[in-house]
């Protein structure tokens, strides 16, 4: 009796397993998208399934690293939501068709770049999850717009804060080329507290490519 309660258990687990594995991406389930600096472009994940009844398919945010400013709107198979929620669930797909996720985004101007993770499982079962990913690249600014945009910098004995429409990571070396500190910037302002830098010489590097030398005095 133990020995057919642990093949049934065993089983089922693995057809729970098996039917997680069960779809399909297209174009794949890591979608890339280059957007436009302020216009709202959409990108879709087209997903299939091989059973032969209708799926029920769950889709569940996870990571988010655009940029603060960004518009994401959601939709899925066959809703769609007010800005980007943090899981929904499809309609059911019927078999032979496909389900979809599609983001609809404008970074309106905020130029940079950012990735969402998301897991896609059968409702229902979490731990039976496909990871997917979305990546995505704002276009390059015009000489006009990067005319336009407002860049400054200010560097006190407390902090460095840097505003900038181009996201990416502001770093301090020393002089000697030795790694000391970063932040990332994904808003529009970053701050680098400077609490424990020793008195000296230091080079800020912006998420621009420029170098900046500056004199630290503890």
């Amino acid at each position: 009796m133990l020995k057919s309660y642990l093949f049934t258990t065993v089983f089922s687990l693995c057809s729970v397993w098996l039917s997680a594995q069960n779809y399909s991406f297209s174009p794949g389930n890591e979608v890339y998208g280059v957007l436009e600096m302020d216009m709202y472009t959409e990108h879709y994940m087209y997903i299939g399934h091989d059973s032969p009844d209708s799926a029920r398919i769950t889709w569940r945010v996870i990571e988010n690293t655009c940029p603060e400013g960004w518009d994401i709107q959601a939709c899925d198979y066959q809703h769609c939501y007010t800005g980007l929620p943090n899981d929904g669930d499809m309609n059911p797909v019927p078999p032979g068709g496909q389900g979809y996720l599609r983001m609809i985004v404008n970074p309106f101007m905020i130029a940079g770049s950012g990735m969402l993770h998301l897991l896609i499982f059968p409702t229902g079962q979490p731990l039976n999850y496909v990871d997917a990913f979305y990546y995505f690249n704002t276009t390059a600014l015009s000489s006009e717009e990067a005319e336009e945009a407002q860049s400054s910098l200010v560097i006190t004995t407390n902090e460095i804060l840097y505003t900038s429409p181009i996201s990416g990571a502001l770093q301090v070396y020393s002089l000697d080329g030795r790694f000391i500190r970063q932040a990332m910037k994904q808003q529009p302002t970053v701050r680098v507290e400077m609490d424990g830098l020793a008195t000296g010489m230091y080079v800020l590097k912006l998420p621009t490519g420029e170098s900046h030398v500056f004199n630290h005095l503890h």
